[in-house]
């Protein structure tokens, strides 16, 4: 088979690995497929298949908290997809697996559709021809109401196999569609079904709960395979906002399927051919599992996944799969669409002019590097703020990115955008005692691998996600990292006295937590004593805004330290590689 018919560029990958490409077979086929060295008898032809995922709003090479232009974003990516439907003309499909709507300012402002407005995400979409798009979890952050004012401008379906209306057999959403193409003069039908985590109901319930449910992935899509198949898809490819394998909740305490199941999805479902996956922000290429072709593309339209498959047509007019390959295409950055940029171009403007809006000034530059590894002002400033305004005791936030600044003089909206990037998230407290406390700690502290004696090759856990380790004010801790996983927690005050298990505290904290998102089982049944249901970014916007001034001495009280000293500068370093997850 000829390598993927495309101009000569950088950004294409070579397919990792010295097998060119896996030979496959159909089970139900009785006719054994020649040595590749004879002619096939029968027509056969090449369908190639393009898939984006977690493009999280980001449409234009530009960042919104920076202000510096980008090598990625869905324009960048436009002239490859043109590229490869100009060499495979008519033979070709574009799907994406989800988390759309939300994830950059641009995103944010458009958070609340006029009537007749379209989503500039979804029309970006339109002017790509995207065939169908899965609907991820982040699409509920701004309500149900909203998704459905932005479908309504889509030219492709929102699809999702296991979302139902609640306490029935209902979709709730379009599980599946079946498009057409012609290759080699014969009609060749590909069936489309994407797939949602069910998690929806930990990070978003408040949208949800009793609207909707997010059921088993792989018990929902059998029979929607089996549907596709029946209506006579001669290609299965799914969507699915989901990864290999893992949760990040608690399965048993939630009662909910595990979010990242596309292991088994190719596993037990074999009449699958190809699977684009999403949600995990990776990256895959060109992975095997049980005959079916799995490819994941990288967040914000750093890459884009294509699978190439060969296809023969039997003596009866039905089609079966010869071969399939994957590839990772990179967006060139010299390149750019200008369709794109035009037809996007209001939309920039008006989220410049959010962004770049002035709230008040600042006496010095307050930074989050280090914000993982020791007591940092920024981050005190978003507890203190939680705090004050729920009237707690304590108050808990993450680091959720490490290169967040608060620039000496003036502020914008953009830097308090930088500091706390989940727009979506609303203010809760609930009533804690000090022995979930403890254990809420010990899980905030396995961020970090174990070091016995101090001797590791390395600290920061690369499958536990930043947004995962949590930083309490309000009582004085200590995490020391020689110490095994869940004993961490070797000193635990308030008001220079040991906590008890028995004492109880209220607690601010954001929404995902409070529901026990992230695995905080801990915090899933403790009672809520306020929810002003305000999203925090605001709530630090106005607290600049009504200070006018704001200095990190106004905030900053050191209250917890990770020992030995040594591993936290090891860590440190760790996290601030250029290629670390932020």
């Amino acid at each position: 088979m000829k390598p993927l018919s495309l101009p000569r560029s950088p950004g294409i990958l070579p397919r990792p690995g010295a097998v060119a490409f896996l030979v496959l077979v159909a089970a139900a086929c009785s006719t054994p497929v020649p040595p590749a060295s004879a002619p096939h008898p029968f027509a056969g032809g090449t369908v190639v298949l393009m898939g984006t995922t977690d493009i999280h709003g980001w449409l234009l090479p530009h960042d919104y908290y920076t202000a510096e232009p980008t090598a990625y974003g869905l324009s960048r990516l436009a002239p490859s997809i043109d590229s490869i439907r100009s060499a495979h003309p008519g033979r070709t499909a574009l799907v994406d697996s989800g988390d759309l709507l939300q994830g950059n300012p641009l995103a944010f402002v458009y958070s609340e559709l006029q009537p007749g407005e379209v989503h500039p995400v979804v029309h970006a979409m339109n002017l790509l021809e995207y065939d169908a798009a899965a609907i991820g979890n982040h699409e509920f952050n701004f309500g149900i109401e909203h998704l459905a004012k932005a479908m309504a401008a889509a030219k492709f379906p929102f699809l999702s196999a296991n979302t139902f209306v609640h306490a029935t057999v209902e979709h709730a959403y379009r599980p599946y569609t079946v498009i057409e193409r012609r290759v080699d003069g014969r009609v060749l039908r590909i069936g489309i079904a994407g797939a949602t985590p069910p998690g929806v109901h930990v990070w978003d319930r408040d949208h949800v709960e009793g609207r909707l449910q997010f059921r088993d992935i792989v018990e929902s899509m059998r029979p929607v395979v089996a549907q596709m198949r029946e209506e006579g898809a001669d290609l299965v490819v799914v969507a699915a906002h989901s990864g290999l394998e893992g949760t990040s909740y608690d399965t048993l305490s939630t009662g909910l399927a595990p979010e990242n199941v596309v292991s088994r999805l190719a596993r037990e479902i074999p009449e699958i051919d190809v699977i684009f996956m999403g949600h995990t922000h990776g990256e895959l290429a060109d992975s095997t599992i049980d005959g079916t072709l799995v490819l994941q593309a990288r967040n914000w339209a750093r890459s884009l996944a294509v699978a190439e498959i060969h296809l023969a047509a039997a003596e009866g007019g039905e089609w079966r799969v010869i071969s399939k390959r994957g590839q990772i295409v990179r967006p060139d950055t010299a390149r750019d669409s200008e369709r794109l940029q035009a037809e996007l171009a209001p939309a920039h403007r008006r989220t410049m002019e959010f962004v770049n809006r002035p709230i008040g000034t600042s006496t010095a530059r307050w930074s989050a590097t280090d914000a993982r590894v020791r007591d940092t002002p920024i981050i005190d400033f978003v507890n203190e703020v939680q705090r004050t305004v729920a009237g707690t005791d304590l108050s808990a936030t993450s680091a959720f990115n490490l290169s967040a600044v608060i620039p000496q003089g003036p502020v914008t909206v953009a830097d308090v955008a930088r500091l706390y990037i989940y727009d979506n998230n609303t203010l809760k407290a609930v009533r804690i005692t000090g022995e979930q406390l403890r254990a809420y700690l010990e899980k905030s502290a396995e961020y970090y691998l174990p070091c016995p004696g101090s001797r590791c090759e390395r600290l920061t856990n690369p499958a536990v996600p930043g947004y995962n380790f949590d930083i309490i004010s309000g009582v004085d801790y200590t995490l020391d990292l020689t110490k095994p996983v869940g004993r961490r927690v070797t000193r635990l005050e308030r008001n220079g006295q040991p906590v008890r298990h028995s004492e109880t505290f209220t607690l601010a904290l954001n929404n995902y937590r409070q529901g026990g998102g992230g695995g905080f089982s801990m915090l899933a049944d403790a009672p809520v004593v306020y929810d002003g249901d305000e999203s925090i970014r605001d709530l630090l916007t106005r607290e600049i805004e009504r200070r006018g001034t704001i200095s990190p001495e106004a905030y900053f009280r050191r209250n917890w330290e990770i020992v030995p000293q040594a591993l936290a500068e090891r860590a440190s370093a760790e996290q601030n590689q250029p290629d670390a997850p932020r």
